[in-house]
């Protein structure tokens, strides 16, 4: 391909680029992740000239917008790797990453500790900075009463910290925060970070004391004002549905449990309506385990809460309890029976509902406990259910106008 060819195809290439938001500038009709200032493009040593977003192609690029201001001129791959570590940039973004975790634990050092480890937000932040240095602060030691699925999610979630622990793997009333610039006073930039954080873990700490006024199953009637989806009903309906469910599993899996799988069924989505999730959404199932843990409900339930969404990406790992994985199925098959049964089924391009994660998970499950169940029978019960507990006509009409497509 020669020069011309790339020139003419690069344009495009960059437009075409997709990102999850993109924005526009100025009057350019253009978008993209981010404002383009400048464009450097270069194959071997030769420019390869176009125009992208009002701007020409160069052989110039910048260096660290704070530590190495000002143009620079390459003139090759080699050459611009090591131009751009002299003006404080690391391009490649596995170095960033090595070094998030480096300075990571030299920070954690300090205090006698080391930094949780979490691949996911060592790649975030390493896709946040160019030069990446760190930082060690504290926290009053009262929040460390506040759980620890709480801790850690306050401070990576909201600031992007890493939790420390120390020799025996307990949280230390300290963090490590990751900058994208080596900072004239570190005690200025460290005090700043504690004022953010204290502020974030007193609201955090506000939210666990009001929802830990109340029981977590009182707050199963409140997922009557939740909805679910629209032609299938609030949150409330949807527990009902797969409580029956559920039952129906269980007496064919493990009678001796249905008691606690009933129990699970009607606690599992009750954190949904806590000050906490509503605050932190990632932390759903696991606040429901541990409020219902505080209000004394049987550990194997309890467990069986946050289990119920396991697993939570293809290959993920699958719960290890019955309780667990007979709510998490019966779940899942509402889901997408309901989705199926209203018209929402997953085409080539879109699956709103996860519809295919959730069949797979089902697959996985099943395999993993050798559940004697048979997916037609199942899936009818599911039918069953939904056409007695759907409450407006327009989607029970919907639900008996596709039920003939998809039913066993």
């Amino acid at each position: 391909m020669c020069i011309r060819d790339r020139a003419e195809l690069l344009p495009e290439l960059i437009s075409q680029i997709p990102w999850p938001k993109s924005m526009r500038w100025g009057d350019i009709g253009f978008s993209f992740v981010r404002p383009i200032h400048w464009v450097l493009a270069l194959f071997d040593s030769m420019l390869i000239p176009f125009e992208v977003a009002g701007l020409r192609s160069g052989n110039k690029t910048q260096g660290h917008r704070f530590m190495a201001p000002g143009e620079v001129e390459v003139k090759g791959v080699e050459d611009y790797l090591e131009i751009m570590r002299k003006a404080w940039v690391m391009v490649d973004p596995q170095d960033r990453q090595n070094r998030v975790v480096e300075v990571a634990k030299e920070a954690a050092r300090e205090v006698g500790g080391v930094p949780t480890k979490d691949p996911e937000l060592v790649s975030i932040v390493a896709n946040l900075v160019e030069f990446p240095s760190a930082l060690c602060g504290t926290f009053e030691k009262k929040f460390l009463e506040l759980p620890e699925e709480v801790l850690i999610t306050a401070m990576r979630e909201h600031q992007r910290y890493f939790a420390v622990r120390d020799s025996n793997g307990a949280l230390m009333p300290n963090f490590v925060t990751i900058n994208n610039t080596i900072p004239k006073d570190p005690d200025v930039v460290r005090k700043g970070n504690e004022r953010v954080l204290r502020a974030r873990l007193a609201d955090a700490d506000f939210f666990f004391k009001e929802d830990r006024k109340r029981p977590l199953i009182d707050r199963l009637e409140e997922l009557k004002g939740v909805i679910y989806q629209a032609d299938l009903g609030t949150s409330y309906q949807k527990v009902m549905r797969f409580s029956e469910l559920a039952d129906f599993l269980a007496q064919a899996t493990a009678p001796m449990k249905r008691g606690d799988i009933s129990l699970a069924c009607r606690l599992c989505k009750c954190d949904l309506v806590t000050h906490m999730v509503d605050e932190f959404p990632s932390l759903q199932g696991k606040m429901g385990e541990i409020y219902a843990r505080l209000d004394g409900h049987p550990e194997e339930v309890c467990v069986a809460i946050r289990e119920h969404y396991m697993p939570l990406r293809a290959g993920g790992e699958l719960p290890k309890s019955v309780i667990g994985a007979v709510v998490g199925i019966a779940d899942r098959i509402d889901t997408i029976v309901g989705c199926f049964a209203v018209g929402l089924e997953p085409t080539g391009t879109a699956d709103p509902f996860a519809l295919r994660r959730h069949a797979l998970a089902i697959l996985r499950i099943l395999e993993e406990f050798s559940a004697p169940v048979y997916l037609t029978d199942f899936i009818e019960k599911a039918a069953q259910i939904l056409d007695c507990l759907l409450y407006t006509s327009d989607a029970a009409d919907e639900f008996r106008r596709c039920r003939s497509r998809w039913s066993p």
